[in-house]
């Protein structure tokens, strides 16, 4: 295990890309004073006040522990982190800027493998803000063989399926959506991320027409839904089962369950959200 003022540098940004407050992290155990020290690496922190800051973030141990083993380099770690803004901004040039960044890394360094994965990533950004794009076959038959070569799906790789499963079709989809639940039954890790790869994974089946195979992550996701903090995961399966039920002709139960889950939206004042799944429910509710 790395020293504190490393871990400390891992949490941090944890923090950071999950746009968290050092307030909203500090309670009565922990101090905002301890936590930024702790994050500069200037002070260690007992192992209690540790796990209750995780837990203050809603992240798990296991997920923390594989970015401190395999995750925490910083150029990994800067990467990754321009991600989300850019996809906020809808930024295809700041995309492409990442992209031409990792290939150029990747020709001087060939023996690194993750520069190209990278490449790959930030491609499918860009596919993703441009629809008029196409995603390279190359780069989705390259990530295949990649995913199904390590034993392990760990932070890295979940990204990487959350982040092209739109480019995927329905039989590699739910090849990799059971391979995603096996894996976590093994293991028990990630399951914030796994829910929502998996969720994403149910919607897209939904929204092809793909009930049957929509039916199995219904089933399979509730019983990782055990913990009641998990308020945005809970709602969006609420919606989705809406939508299950309604395609398959119990059409108002579906709506009624999905229009609980708008609302449900729109009294935490999560505005953008309602509007989105209120336009999801006029396209595909139909």
């Amino acid at each position: 295990m790395q020293n504190y003022d490393q871990l400390g540098k891992v949490f941090h940004e944890f923090r950071r890309n999950r746009n968290i407050s050092l307030k909203q992290v500090a309670d009565d155990t922990v101090s905002v004073s301890q936590i930024s020290r702790f994050e500069r690496g200037e002070s260690d922190i007992t192992l209690t006040r540790f796990l209750r800051m995780l837990e203050n973030m809603h992240v798990e141990m296991g997920e923390f522990l594989d970015t401190v083993r395999g995750y925490d380099e910083p150029e990994t770690i800067r990467f990754m982190s321009q991600l989300t803004p850019l996809e906020y901004q809808r930024d295809t040039d700041g995309f492409l800027r990442l992209f031409r960044e990792q290939k150029e890394k990747y020709e001087k360094c060939p023996s690194v493998y993750q520069y190209h994965l990278n490449m790959i990533l930030a491609q499918s950004f860009i596919c993703k803000c441009d629809d008029t794009v196409p995603f390279p076959k190359e780069y989705l038959d390259e990530v295949t063989d990649y995913l199904f070569s390590v034993d392990e799906w760990k932070i890295y790789e979940l990204i990487l399926i959350g982040n092209l499963y739109l480019f995927m079709d329905i039989p590699l989809l739910h090849r990799m959506g059971q391979e995603i639940v096996e894996k976590h039954a093994e293991n028990g890790a990630n399951t914030k991320l796994i829910l929502i790869v998996l969720l994403n994974i149910w919607e897209t089946c939904l929204h092809r027409g793909e009930l049957a195979v929509a039916a199995w992550y219904r089933d399979s996701i509730r019983p990782l839904l055990a913990d009641e903090t998990r308020l945005y995961e809970r709602n969006l399966y609420h919606f989705l089962s809406g939508l299950q039920h309604f395609k398959s002709g119990e059409t108002e139960l579906g709506a009624e369950e999905m229009r609980q889950a708008i609302q449900i939206y729109e009294w935490l004042d999560c505005r953008n959200l309602a509007r989105n799944y209120r336009a999801d429910r006029k396209k595909y509710a139909t």
